[in-house]
């Protein structure tokens, strides 16, 4: 828990505590975004916002700007993470982010007074796609890039709907304005790692020079359903065999391709997935990444070529692909400013890509952004026992607060 107070002042160790505790009774944190434990918790972080004489903003997309006024009329120096959550998540994946930007910026307050320029804390609405399919909606808002409609969840509720029923509530409480703040100068994003690599070398800043692309399909393997004790092995179209025999070499050609390069298969679906029929249809997705556009290119046509091979009399099978995100180079002069500020705090910070995705990638098409990673023990994310120590979590926190003092005094 996030309650050591070398990790975080008081004031917001308790606003943490408040934040998660909205999910007792529940496996691990979910606030999806516009459901009740969202809105309660952006209610929370506006409350504490407002009472800390910050000028407090919500868009149309329920992202929560908390500024401090500069002296200068200048784009703010912005920092901040998202509020949402997977389902059954973990207690740092997005609100470190949110409410250590919130502490360095009132530290910087508490210390020196007036910024020269503004100082601005983000609450993004919704960056995970646990809810709606879509990802990065708060920050692409802000971004001016994309503004989603018409989409449902599993449920069949509106994304319209929901999004104008709970930004409404944050938009009329009191000390809060209407607004879609200007594009700031910089954006710095604080986060877990959500990977091993910190925690295993035993260091506590990682510095990201870049974001992976990310390439996903659908693959579709049709063969012929029959009954699985009358049908002789020699005449069978068995659609799962094939996916399978398919999904090994797909994996092979991965792991020869580049050592750090990443391929899952996430989803698979069996029809009519019955223990007495024989499989006539396999559907599979796959995730694939990396730091280099070419690399994923060339598994690509390789991938494709592999599906192509494995059409065969009675077997048919096509890919589709369904996302192309290229990687995103992060501002280096930020990196190297905070390259240089960790090791004057006596911190040996290591370079490093992020292979998830992040408000991050979004930012970095608008404005010069950063990110500051922080370790995961074990490498665990996205679980309730997703945990970084609270000297790991103030060491990042200190880190950022020089970064901003550096750019905004």
């Amino acid at each position: 828990m996030m309650t050591n107070e070398t990790a975080m002042q008081p004031a917001i160790a308790d606003l943490f505590q408040r934040i998660i505790h909205l999910s007792d009774g529940t496996t691990g944190q979910n606030r999806l975004v516009y459901t009740p434990r969202w809105v309660a918790a952006q209610k929370a972080l506006i409350a504490f916002a407002v009472a800390q004489d910050l000028s407090v903003s919500v868009d149309d997309y329920g992202t929560v700007y908390m500024d401090l006024p500069g002296r200068a009329t200048a784009p703010a120096i912005a920092t901040g993470s998202h509020m949402d959550t997977v389902v059954h998540g973990g207690q740092f994946d997005g609100l470190y982010g949110v409410l250590g930007g919130l502490q360095a910026l009132l530290t910087l307050r508490d210390r020196h007074g007036q910024p020269h320029q503004t100082l601005r804390a983000i609450s993004f609405s919704e960056e995970e796609g646990s809810r709606f399919p879509t990802t990065f909606s708060g920050s692409k808002h802000y971004a001016r890039l994309a503004d989603i409609t018409g989409l449902t969840d599993d449920s069949g509720a509106s994304f319209d709907t929901a999004r104008i029923t709970a930004v409404t509530q944050l938009q009329q409480l009191p000390g809060v304005t209407r607004q879609l703040p200007a594009l700031p100068k910089s954006f710095t994003e604080l986060h877990i790692e959500q990977g091993p690599r910190l925690i295993t070398t035993g260091r506590t800043i990682g510095l990201v020079s870049a974001i992976v692309g990310q390439r996903r399909f659908t693959i579709t393997v049709t063969g012929t359903a029959n009954h699985a004790g009358t049908t002789p092995m020699n005449q069978r179209h068995d659609a799962l065999q094939a996916a399978i025999t398919l999904m090994s070499q797909l994996r092979v050609t991965a792991a020869t391709a580049e050592s750090q390069l990443t391929f899952t298969v996430g989803q698979l679906t069996v029809s009519p997935n019955t223990s007495n029929v024989i499989p006539g249809k396999v559907v599979f997705t796959v995730d694939c990444r990396h730091a280099d556009d070419t690399v994923l290119g060339a598994f690509e046509t390789a991938m494709r070529h592999l599906v192509n091979q494995t059409s065969a009399p009675g077997i048919t099978a096509s890919i589709i692909r369904w996302v192309h995100d290229k990687p995103a180079p992060l501002a280096a002069p930020l990196l190297a400013a905070n390259r240089m500020l960790a090791t004057q705090l006596g911190f040996d910070p290591v370079v490093m890509d992020s292979g998830a995705g992040h408000d991050s990638e979004i930012m970095s098409r608008v404005t010069p952004t950063t990110m500051i990673f922080v370790p995961s023990v074990n490498g665990i994310s996205h679980a309730p026992n997703e945990y970084t120590a609270p000297e790991d979590l103030a060491a990042c926190i200190k880190l950022l607060t020089a970064s901003l003092f550096q750019q905004a005094y």
